[in-house]
């Protein structure tokens, strides 16, 4: 696997990996291994547990028929469908915060037509068997369908799971889903974005790339029926504007990103209609980047970076970051090296719109405190540092850490394995904000292992942050197994 760190506005422009090689697909729940073409699942985003969908199972191959028994040729057309039932614990989401006994079930459908076009419907039904305490059953529809997962218009988004327009190397494509790994340009604004960290909150968000001779265009919407983090980077291959020699292509590129975030969704879950909805102030925030490429073959890569940032509040907070990203191929082997010095101030910081922003908008670090957006930074400077390490499509592994020079640490980091012929698959992902001041630990892990070809058992587990209506947050664990059968046509 070629693993490498072009991240999505830039990689058509320069040349490079990907955010991760297994990210181009849309993601799916752990608990839906719809078969397809894509490759092992990568490890999941912040406190939610994703994978993509597990590869098809090889069939069993056939005697070729004779050449004049006028056979079709395949159709493009295929139909494919899960279904999956898990039994588990699952907190409350409350001061109180007791265990319930829920289970959920998954029903999945959907269809492809070859590379252009694809589109799965499969919504999460999560019921309330055993109610501890007993105080949440008359905000549950019908007193038993979990009434956080339905409260508002953007919670039926998770009724679309993905759709998918165009191929991506194309001029044109389009994607919708679940968004659990999303970074813009080489991430200084908009970086392993996770729409999906809030437990009561589950939109379909939305990518679109547009591409015109040496302009590239992205687009990003984590809530396609809700007014929540609206982004876009337009990025321009200056070498190949002016030369058409192919060692000047796609080497030198300049990258302008803006990202806002309405926060007029997703507000913290209200049993009691009585009280006042909690919302959050909007956030504006712009970066320019400048990359060039310094050396580039076929087993190395090495970029050096530069940037500018700020955010449109009344202070006019200024951020600026140089860096260099290294990238090697050793056989199946890829690494990936990131390593960048940041200044920030008051309320800009590069990664604004990280894998827990859908918690820290809330709480910045731990459990009660100013958000994100109202937090104040020195204006001081920070390290950061990410590897990425993949081997094949059985074994992935990433690690992220930036330093705050006036002592706080936060990091992210992630594992996937996929084992006996990709029938066994295995993610795992820690986070940890503001270690040395008042951290926040999160831990998620989850499995499937395919038992027979068209059957599988489940199992995921680790804690969940829960907004109040105060801004705080509450944490609990989770846990549940389960079993799926699935098929494809």
């Amino acid at each position: 696997m070629l693993l490498a760190l072009l991240f999505t506005a830039t990689a058509g422009l320069v040349d490079g990996g990907v955010e991760d090689a297994v990210d181009a697909g849309p993601e799916l729940h752990l608990a839906v291994p719809l078969p397809g073409p894509d490759v092992a699942p990568p490890p999941p985003d912040g406190p939610a547990i994703t994978a993509t969908r597990a590869p098809a199972l090889t069939p069993v191959p056939m005697a070729p028929a004779p050449a004049d028994a006028g056979m079709e040729p395949p159709s493009a057309l295929s139909l494919h469908g899960a279904a999956e039932a898990e039994l588990g614990l699952f907190p409350a989401g409350f001061p109180e915060n007791g265990f319930d006994l829920m289970t959920s079930l998954h029903p999945v459908i959907g269809f492809a037509v070859g590379d252009d076009f694809g589109i799965d419907f499969g919504p999460t039904f999560r019921f309330r068997l055993i109610d501890t305490p007993a105080f949440n059953r008359p905000s549950d529809v019908g007193g038993f369908l979990r009434g956080a997962d339905w409260d508002e218009l953007s919670d039926y988004g998770q009724i679309l799971q993905s759709l998918r327009i165009a191929k991506e190397t194309g001029i044109f494509h389009l994607r919708l889903g679940p968004e659990r790994k999303k970074t813009l340009g080489l991430g200084h604004l908009l970086w392993r974005y996770n729409s999906q960290a809030n437990p009561d909150y589950h939109p379909a968000s939305g990518t679109a790339v547009l591409r015109a001779g040496p302009i590239r265009a992205d687009f990003f919407a984590s809530d396609i029926l809700g007014a929540r983090l609206f982004a876009g980077a337009v990025a321009w291959d200056i070498g190949g504007t002016f030369s058409s020699d192919a060692q000047v292509k796609d080497r030198y590129v300049l990258a302008f990103e803006l990202a806002h975030d309405a926060n007029l969704a997703a507000r913290p879950f209200r049993p009691d209609a009585s009280v006042a909805p909690f919302t959050l102030p909007a956030v504006t925030l712009l970066q320019l980047d400048a990359s060039a490429v310094l050396v580039r073959n076929a087993a190395l890569r090495w970029m050096v970076m530069g940037g500018v940032g700020t955010r449109n509040n009344l202070t006019a907070d200024l951020g600026l970051v140089v860096g260099m990203t290294l990238d090697a191929n050793v056989k199946e082997i890829g690494f990936s090296t990131r390593l960048e010095l940041r200044k920030q101030a008051g309320g800009f910081r590069h990664g604004f719109f990280g894998p827990t922003y859908e918690l820290q908008r809330f709480v910045d670090i731990g459990f009660r405190g100013a958000s994100l957006g109202d937090a104040v930074l020195p204006d001081s400077g920070s390290g950061f540092a990410e590897l990425r390490v993949g081997i094949g499509t059985r074994v992935s592994f990433d690690a992220a850490a930036e330093y705050f020079f006036w002592n706080r640490l936060d990091l992210d980091g992630g594992l996937s394995l996929a084992l006996l012929g990709d029938w066994f698959f295995l993610t795992a992902r820690t986070t940890i904000l503001g270690l040395l001041q008042a951290p926040r630990f999160a831990f998620n892990a989850g499995l499937r292992w395919r038992l027979f070809p068209s059957f599988y058992v489940v199992g995921d587990g680790g804690t969940v942050f829960f907004p109040q209506v105060d801004g705080t947050l509450i944490r609990g664990v989770s846990f549940s197994a389960g079993v799926g059968v699935d098929f494809e046509r």
